[in-house]
Order: C-alpha cells, then structure tokens, then sequence
C-alpha cells in the first residue's frame, strides 16, 4: 500500500511539474542575438521572421530614436515576387521564356542586339543589358528627389552597347523590359497586374504601391556617418519596387516551396536552372551566394543550401531564405543601408541567424 501511495505521489509530482514547466523555443536564442547586434551597431530598424517544422519566431526591433515601421521596400527581393509571376503566366501559357522580346514590344532605340534577346535572358540576367541603376545621373537624381519614374526615362540611362551576352551579369534593367512584356500580355499596367495577381492568391500585403505616410530610412558608409535619407526617392518598379513585411514574405516562401500551392513543383523546379554568378558573388559570412536562376538565388552556408533572394537599395536590406533540406523559411528586413550598414546585415546579422538554423 505504501508502494502505492508513493507512486501515486511520484506520478501527480512528475505531471504538475510537467505541466508548471514552460515549453522553450530554440528560435528565442536568434531574437536575443539579433537585438544585441542591432543595438550594439545603432540599426534604426528591423523585422524578422522564421519558420522551421518545429516552431516559428517573428519580432520587430525599433531603436528608441526612430520611429517603428510595419513595411518595408524589400529592394530586389522583388524579383522573386516577379519571377515567380510570370512562371505563373506561363503556366497559362501567356507567354513562354524562349519568346523573344521583341515579340511583345518593340526594341529600345539604338541598342544594338536587342532583337535577339529572349526573356529567359531577362529572368536570369544573361541579356548583357547594362544596369540604368549603375549610370551617374541616376544615383544624383535619388539624392535630388527627381529620380525618373517612367519606362522612357528610365531606358534612356541604359547604355547603347550590349556586352557579355549569355553570361551572368547582373543588371536591374532586364526587370525593366519584363515590366513592360508584362503590360503588353496583360494589357494593364505592370503594377496593378503584379498586385491584382498576389491579391488574388491571398497577398494583399505584397504590393507596388508606394506608402503614403512615408517611411523612415537611414544610409551610412562608416559607423560615424548615419544620415536620414527618407527623403531619397528611388521609383523601382519590378527591378525593385514591392513593399511588404517579414510576416508576410516567409508566408509566400511557406506556401510557395512547401505547399506548393502558387505555381506547380515542376514550375518551381524550372525556376532553378542555375548559372554561375563569378565574378559577381555575394559573401555572406563564411558562406557564399554563387548561383542564380530565373529571378532566384542559391546560397551555401555551413555546408547547407538555401535558395531566395537578397535585395539591396541606398535606403533599403532585405532578404528571404528557404532550406529545402530542412524546410525552415527566413525574411529578414531593415531600413537602412551604405557600406557601414550592408557589412552588419551580411556579415554580422544573417550570419548569427544561419549558424542556429
């Protein structure tokens, strides 16, 4: 009887003291490291959200002299978003990647070798279009408040000769000329076709549609050199120009790569027919962004493989992550950028993430 009752009391002690003992989220540890580099390191600020199989972790960080934001420009993370698109179009069979450009519009004056380009060149940056974004007068017209809005002004900063034709050369106007096949197939403006079609599907928080309150954004190239540059005006379109939140990205990677519920595996699968990035690597910690599909991204870190795109404006970082291996999803925002500022996002920020993952 004595036996019993110990028992009995062993059993109702190991089950209250089960029950009184909070369940632990290993994700915690990344906020807690996280937050201490954005302190330490003055980033204005910050969201991030994560997904493994186990368990999912979103925060927000807002450094007390700023104000907090609950969207971001994610830069060209946006050509993704656009990729992912227009594989959906060709689902539908409204156009196909081997079509040549100038089947839906008519060629840029005075660019030489245009006629031959075909969208897949667009997709995965091998059309040897330079980048408009690289030309002086655009980065003086940011900083001026009269950055060009239009197709037409836009292609008038992009230079006359094509060079290196089917390697990898990475150029914002090749999303330009996808802006406008886009307008052509859908007879509709590319922004309001790209928001219709992620409305549809159930993101509305995905869109082109510049905020009307304004965001707060910072750029430094050393640490003593933070400046407010909300005031830049960059007019991105489908090279760069989607506003959204963390919260939302790592829902689309979710249901883009998991559920397979936006366009077809095999669609996706066609989506990550790689090419060789060098000389134009990204170095993110001890690992390297070194391949590129159409409109994707492959990262290897710690001997693992993640796939998505990183994004990079003189006012926004961002950057969206999926493991195939270990189905763990990442979306990682900030309002800030210069040389300063994109060192502490790659090499310290991103790097305290993946080495917990």
């Amino acid at each position: 009887m004595k036996s019993y009752i110990l028992i009995l009391i062993s059993h109702l002690f190991f089950n209250i003291f089960h029950i009184n003992t909070p369940s632990t989220n290993p994700l915690k540890g990344i906020e807690k490291k996280v937050i201490r580099i954005a302190k330490n390191k003055n980033i204005p600020t910050l969201q991030v959200a994560i997904q493994t199989q186990d368990d999912k972790l979103s925060f927000d960080y807002c450094n007390k002299a700023v104000n907090q934001q609950s969207i971001y420009g994610i830069g060209s993370v946006t050509k993704l978003l656009v990729a992912v698109y227009i594989f959906k179009l060709v689902e539908e069979k409204k156009l196909d990647i081997n079509d040549k450009v100038v089947q839906y519009i008519p060629p840029i004056k005075d660019i030489e070798g245009f006629d031959q380009i075909i969208i897949k060149n667009l997709l995965n940056h091998t059309s040897g279009l330079a980048d408009y974004t690289k030309h002086p007068e655009w980065i003086t017209s940011v900083t001026n408040h009269k950055t060009p809005t239009t197709f037409e002004e836009k292609a008038a900063l992009v230079q006359k000769k094509i060079t290196n034709a089917g390697t990898f050369v990475y150029s914002n106007t090749n999303y330009l000329i996808l802006e406008q096949i886009i307008e052509s197939v859908t007879n509709t403006t590319a922004a309001l076709a790209l928001n219709q079609f992620y409305t549809d599907i159930g993101f509305s928080d995905i869109t082109m549609d510049i905020p009307k309150n304004g965001l707060q954004s910072f750029f430094a190239q050393t640490a003593e050199s933070n400046a407010d540059v909300s005031k830049w005006e960059e007019h991105y379109g489908y090279d760069g120009g989607i506003y959204s939140n963390a919260k939302t990205t790592n829902r689309f990677l979710q249901k883009l790569m998991i559920e397979s519920s936006i366009i077809k595996p095999e669609t996706f699968f066609a989506m990550q027919e790689w090419i060789a990035m060098k000389p134009m690597t990204i170095p993110i910690g001890k690992g390297i962004i070194n391949q590129y599909g159409y409109g994707i991204m492959k990262l290897t870190y710690n001997d693992q493989e993640y796939i998505g795109h990183f994004g990079g404006t003189l006012k926004y970082q961002s950057l969206i992550l999926f493991n195939p291996k270990n189905q763990t999803t990442l979306s990682i925002f900030t309002n800030c950028s210069g040389r300063h500022y994109n060192n502490i996002f790659f090499q310290e920020l991103i790097p305290a993430i993946l080495d917990e993952l």
